[in-house]
């Protein structure tokens, strides 16, 4: 009788860990649905990165918070993060961090088509004679395991975010010296891929003379001020081939062609800037603002941890209110759920061109999924400017990923935009007309 009470009673514990684990758990993990597919993505990258890390600052373990009251506490910390992030810390810095909780590594991956595109690509891809052009790429990673700085700018020029996806919407929270909301810009943004197309579907069928990559467009329905303003950009394969950027501008019912000196322009007041969307947007090219590339050497880095959801779920819907923006205080405070030990590729870009906007960016890739994680750019007088740090939305079978929460500080000037992301990956309902500006503005009315 005793006996039985005991299992039963282990049996009840059991079931309930489970419950409870599966209603509250979801913030903290990202667990892959397809095993097989991440041990044939961890075998053809050579590893995986939760086997890479714990070398740095083994003090500092899953489980632990760090805030600005403890942060001292742990020396080794300086090197788990850039200075950009460690400095904010500080509870009296621009725009302090929210608490650092601390998790164990996960292992990410894409999904089997992307895998695939990849081991073609790394038969056939190379760099060009003028020493950036990409050729002989068939899609996924341009290069699996990058051993210069213009092969792992090549990842930030083909990192991906899914065939095709959609913000609906994409809000821009603006924040002023004091670190209190200022404003609120929203727009419904929408990608759509011609080639290289990775989780569904062929490459464009139809013919595509100009090479068209891909094309980013959106409109903006909020405040009324804007509400209308358009936009299409379209990336062409082709190095030195410059974006076609078209802006429709609802107060003046007029588009205007984009140069490569707008695409430096922020936007509408944000801490945005054309050139920095999915953390690098400029064009690679041997003339129009060249950069030269150094890739820096890997290494640990704690980051926010990817999650999950589709659209049209939000975050707090699907379990993740611990994810959030907080305005409720004396200042705004940004909660990623939890943070963990990645191994990250830093590339430097440093401009040739003293014109443009900035000295340099270094850009920070994760191997796992091919893009870019954390961003610090530097005016022209060398001080660091803007920094950028995100986490992924990213789908446990490997096949949609998008942008989820970014926080983009101007160290400098004390503003500060956070990106706020409501998304559907790869909606069958988005085709081609996504890429014609009037099409967009008709929508807008």
């Amino acid at each position: 009788m005793i006996k039985e009470k005991r299992m039963l009673w282990l049996m009840t514990l059991t079931i309930f860990c489970v419950f409870f684990i599966g209603v509250t758990f979801p913030a903290n993990c990202w667990q892959t649905k397809d095993p097989q597919l991440a041990e044939d993505f961890a075998k053809m990258l050579g590893f995986k990165v939760k086997d890479k890390v714990g070398k740095v600052a083994p003090e500092i373990k899953p489980g632990m918070v760090i805030d600005g009251n403890n942060y001292k506490q742990y020396p080794g910390l300086v090197e788990l993060l850039p200075k950009s992030l460690y400095d904010r810390l500080d509870p009296k810095s621009y725009a302090p961090l929210a608490p650092i909780k601390v998790k164990e590594t996960d292992q990410y991956h894409l999904g089997r088509r992307y895998l695939e595109n990849s081991l073609k690509s790394a038969k056939t891809a190379k760099i060009a004679a003028d020493g950036l052009t990409l050729e002989g790429y068939c899609g996924g990673y341009p290069f699996i395991n990058p051993k210069n700085g213009v092969e792992l700018a090549q990842w930030a020029n083909k990192q991906y975010l899914g065939d095709t996806f959609a913000m609906r919407p994409m809000r821009l929270r603006l924040y002023g010296k004091d670190n209190k909301p200022e404003r609120e810009l929203r727009q419904h943004l929408n990608c759509y891929r011609f080639m290289y197309r990775n989780d569904w579907g062929p490459d464009f069928i139809e013919p595509n003379p100009e090479k068209i990559e891909y094309i980013v467009s959106g409109t903006f329905i909020y405040p009324k001020d804007i509400s209308g303003t358009s936009y299409v950009r379209k990336r062409y394969v082709p190095a030195d081939k410059s974006d076609e950027f078209l802006l429709f501008v609802a107060s003046m019912r007029r588009i205007r062609r984009m140069s490569g000196r707008d695409t430096q322009d922020p936007l509408f007041g944000s801490d945005l800037v054309w050139d920095d969307y999915n953390t690098f947007w400029q064009k690679l090219s041997t003339k129009d603002f060249p950069m030269e590339y150094k890739m820096l050497p890997p290494r640990e880095m704690l980051l926010p941890t990817f999650i999950d959801y589709d659209w049209p779920n939000d975050r707090a819907s699907a379990g993740y209110t611990d994810y959030k923006v907080d305005e409720s205080g004396e200042q705004c405070y940004l909660h990623y759920g939890t943070w963990q030990r990645r191994w990250v590729y830093p590339c430097e870009m440093v401009s040739k061109d003293p014109s443009y906007c900035y000295s340099k960016r270094v850009w920070v890739a994760e191997p796992e999924i091919c893009a870019g994680v954390q961003t610090d750019m530097y005016d022209q007088s060398g001080r660091l400017w803007r920094s950028w740090v995100r986490d992924y939305n990213l789908s446990q079978t490997g096949v949609g990923i998008m942008e989820e929460l970014i926080d983009i500080v101007d160290v400098i000037n004390h503003h500060r935009t956070i990106l706020d992301f409501k998304g559907h990956k790869d909606p069958l309902w988005m085709g081609p007309e996504y890429a014609d500006v009037r099409f967009l503005s008709k929508k807008a009315k």
